[in-house]
């Protein structure tokens, strides 16, 4: 009810601004007898002029009226309306038949025309100010505009004026006659309008340029245009500092004349088709909250939403622990929003529940936090707590590859340890030991010799030992040289004859090749134990991930080998085993 009495409001007040502005600028436009005076307006001069003058002007008060009763466009909607209205200001100064009160008006309110449409340029596409820089140049064109014109009017005797030509005998506003500073005053206003204009060709050009796709296709029907009329008021600014005088006649002011005209009723028709295109994204925002109450595809919201609203770039973000920790569908975690993208927050009985980052172009965050009603936001809560599960799904496959990770570093420390510490001192005993026997032997002591020769075969048995233990704790080989050499080296040693494929020669992460090391191992042990007479072996690379395929030809595998199992898991891999074969897939990444 309170949005239907405030479009209802704003309908009324559109009518108000729109039937006057229709009466005086027709009256204004109308062709009257001057005996033979000089034309004092564009339409008078020019009847080719007239309907592209009033189109240009009545085109932006309609569609601005439009545009201010919906709640999306209202700020640009009476941005386009004033724009429109100060339009015909110039048309009103020239109107010889108007209250000179009316005419001297019509001339401080005509150069605010490119003012407004700078705001509604840079205000696009739902009327808010997005940046410091932003709202720092539209204070900045309105404080110069309205004072350089205030003050000139203050100051400006048409009787004085040199170049006058809409209005030469009256100005209601005159408080004191000064030429000289009337017409820096003009100069300077022409200086500003031309700096106005380039900055609204700049900023409207940027703006295009770094829109994303469907983003360019809805600010074009309004940025567009307004790259023209930054174009052709800095055309028409630069005219009039090398040509004081305007005449009409002359066929380059007649030219960005119409110029300018084509250029504003190009506006007005983008704000229209705006119009329409927030009238239809409306429409997809009420079918989206249907689609959403019968509850899309696990993980597919964010396609959903995407689909809707023609937004591919659209993420769907969770939060956990409040706004500050993100996770995306997957569970992984994510970035906060960047400036260039808006944000719709979606909470559930005061409980965050998602973040839509979304192009700022196509919807406005209000309109899809309403779309996205109680049905819709069941939906969004059942994602977020599947992002939630994977998310934790995600933290325990880290814990795992942590776990596996650690205990390979713990491995690899006691084989160097038991090769550079238990090895090297066995080695120096055994040295000692010969030592020892041969000064025994020298001096015939047999029962001494006898006693050092068994020390010495205990330390060559210990010794060999340490060595099996240090090289099936952890190859050196498979650190120094890769999978391919250890797995040739295993297969030497193996107790059955393996077939060993050529294994890829690029080199994997240090815990996907010690993966792939112990499967080989491992599968060599069941196959021995199982009687196999062979064993083939296969390793390659596929799809970013490392596949190990092996195949005997023992007794039908009875053990689960669950040790291999969970140190493929752990990885985020995959462990098939079947009677006589076995197939592991383990990510590379």
């Amino acid at each position: 009810m309170a949005d239907s009495r405030v479009a209802t409001g704003l309908g009324l007040a559109m009518l108000v601004c729109v039937v006057p502005a229709l009466a005086w600028a027709i009256a204004a436009l109308l062709p009257v007898d001057h005996g033979g005076a000089f034309e004092t307006t564009y339409a008078a001069a020019l009847p080719a002029a007239r309907a592209p003058d009033l189109a240009a002007g009545l085109g932006l008060v309609v569609a601005g009226g439009l545009a201010a009763t919906q709640p999306r466009t209202r700020r640009l909607g009476v941005l386009a309306l004033l724009a429109g209205l100060a339009w015909f200001g110039a048309d009103l100064e020239g109107a010889e038949n108007a209250h000179a009160l009316l005419r001297s008006l019509g001339a401080v309110v005509a150069p605010l025309t490119l003012v407004f449409v700078f705001h509604l340029a840079l205000a696009v596409p739902d009327g808010r100010l997005r940046s410091r820089a932003a709202r720092v140049a539209i204070i900045a064109a309105y404080a110069l505009v309205v004072l350089l014109t205030v003050a000139r009017a203050l100051l400006r005797d048409p009787l004085l004026d040199l170049y006058c030509w809409r209005n030469c005998t009256d100005n209601s506003f005159l408080v004191h006659a000064d030429a000289g500073i009337a017409s820096a005053l003009g100069n300077l206003l022409l200086w500003s309008s031309l700096a106005i204009a380039l900055g609204l060709v700049a900023f409207a050009w940027r703006r295009l340029l770094r829109a994303t796709g469907p983003g360019r296709r809805a600010l074009l029907p309004l940025l567009g245009p307004a790259l023209l009329v930054g174009a052709s008021e800095a055309t028409y600014a630069i005219t009039l500092l090398l040509t004081p005088l305007e005449d009409p006649d002359q066929s380059g002011f007649a030219a960005i004349f119409l110029a300018r005209s084509l250029s504003y009723t190009l506006l007005a028709l983008g704000l229209a088709w705006s119009l329409l295109r927030v009238a239809r994204a409306r429409a997809r925002l009420a079918r989206l909250a249907s689609d959403l109450g019968e509850a899309p595809r696990p993980g597919k919201l964010r396609e959903t939403l995407a689909a809707a609203l023609g937004d591919p770039g659209m993420e769907v973000l969770y939060p956990r622990s409040g706004w500050s920790r993100l996770i995306d569908a997957d569970g992984r975690p994510a970035d906060p929003p960047g400036p260039d993208r808006a944000v719709a927050r979606i909470a559930r009985a005061g409980r965050p529940l998602a973040l839509v980052l979304h192009d700022p172009a196509l919807v406005n965050e209000p309109e899809l936090a309403r779309a996205l009603g109680s049905a819709a936001k069941l939906s969004v809560e059942n994602e977020a707590l599947r992002a939630e599960a994977m998310a934790q799904l995600h933290a325990l496959q880290a814990s795992r590859t942590r776990i596996v990770e650690t205990a390979d570093a713990a491995r690899r420390r006691l084989e160097r340890d038991l090769h550079d510490g238990a090895q090297q001192r066995l080695l120096a005993l055994s040295y000692d030991l010969r030592l020892a026997r041969a000064g025994a032997a020298d001096d015939d002591d047999r029962e001494l010799v006898s006693i050092l020769d068994t020390a010495a075969d205990e330390t060559e048995v210990a010794l060999e030992a340490v060595r099996e233990l240090a090289h099936g704790i952890y190859p050196a080989i498979l650190t120094e040289a890769g999978l391919g050499p250890a797995l040739e080296t295993l297969a030497d040693e193996a107790p059955l004859p393996v077939e060993l494929g050529d294994p890829p020669t690029e080199r994997a992460a240090p815990g996907v090749e010690r993966t792939a090391y112990v499967v080989v191992d491992e599968a060599i042990g069941d196959a021995a134990r199982r009687g196999a007479t062979w064993l083939r072996v296969g390793v390659r690379r596929e799809a970013g991930r490392l596949v190990v395929a092996l195949e005997d030809d023992g007794a039908p595998r009875s053990e689960r080998l669950v040790h291999l199992l969970d140190r493929v898991g752990a990885l985020g891999g995959f462990l098939d085993a079947r009677d006589t074969t076995l197939r592991a897939e383990i990510p590379c990444e």
